[in-house]
């Protein structure tokens, strides 16, 4: 029994790899890697130069984050995202720093 490892994704900065188990056949598993530095670093960069008046650019949020999100059910329900913007979790991602 051996475990089988097969990319099949990678553009725009996101890997994916499907995971197969044969020990346990009907259960398949994805890991999904990406480099967040790049945004990070853009955040830190819009944070010191976004002018922060009307219509305001509140957080840059990476694929894996947003899909995370939408695994517990937070991305779709407007009030429990932003719940979550405001929250010490989103603060990476905070571009401008005050509450929605």
């Amino acid at each position: 029994m051996g475990e089988a490892r097969r990319v099949y994704r990678a553009r725009d900065g996101v890997r994916r790899t499907l995971i197969h188990d044969e020990a346990t056949p009907d259960d398949v598993t994805v890991k999904t890697e990406m480099d967040v530095e790049p945004v990070l670093d853009s955040i830190h960069r819009d944070r010191e130069l976004m002018r922060h008046g009307y219509n305001k650019l509140a957080a840059r949020i990476p694929m894996i984050v947003v899909e995370d999100l939408i695994r517990r059910g937070i991305y779709h329900d407007e009030d429990a995202l932003k719940a979550w913007l405001n929250s010490s979790e989103a603060s990476p991602w905070r571009i401008w720093k005050g509450t929605l």
